[in-house]
């Protein structure tokens, strides 16, 4: 009877945010306002939070995987990265949450700001990993912009930087 329910839950819960997630961005194309934008990477960030949970609890990226729909050639963004994420939260275990979480809303903001984007995961891994290691599971001003300096570190440049961005690291 456990099983039946904890199998439940795990189906209800990836329905419910599949249902939020799609609901608030089914309707409108790329979001284009400062509060379409931080509404959008907010559900970005909530799948990242969600996927890491449902992994932790001993979840398969295979299980999470099949309650999305299948991936199409015009797919919403938000599905394709749900399924970047969960392919991310199951090949990189040893980012903790709140490190993760950050990470995918700053480069949310950034891809939909039109911002420079670092190439992959793995280029950006040995800056998140040490603020990890500086900041712990501590989200703050300090572990966020230490995050961001990393996502700015290692960004292909596809915008040009703006005017006192500078930032240090501790490699």
């Amino acid at each position: 009877m456990t099983s039946k329910i904890k199998t439940m839950s795990l189906k209800t819960v990836c329905l419910l945010i599949l249902l939020i997630l799609t609901t608030g961005c089914a309707t409108r194309n790329i979001p284009d306002t400062a509060k379409e934008i931080n509404e959008e990477c907010g559900f970005e960030m909530q799948a990242a939070r969600t996927a890491i949970r449902l992994r932790d609890k001993g979840k398969t990226n295979e299980d999470l995987k099949s309650k999305l729909p299948p991936l199409e050639k015009n797919s919403l963004r938000l599905l394709e990265k749900m399924y970047e994420i969960s392919d991310e939260v199951y090949q990189y275990t040893e980012l903790n949450e709140m490190v993760y979480t950050t990470y995918r809303f700053e480069l949310c903001q950034r891809e939909l700001l039109g911002k420079s984007l670092p190439d992959s995961i793995q280029s950006v891994l040995p800056d998140l990993l040490a603020c990890q290691q500086q900041y712990q599971d501590k989200s703050s001003v300090k572990s966020t912009n230490c995050i961001l300096a990393g996502i700015e570190n290692r960004s292909i440049k596809l915008a040009a930087p703006k005017s006192g961005d500078s930032h240090e690291t501790n490699n």
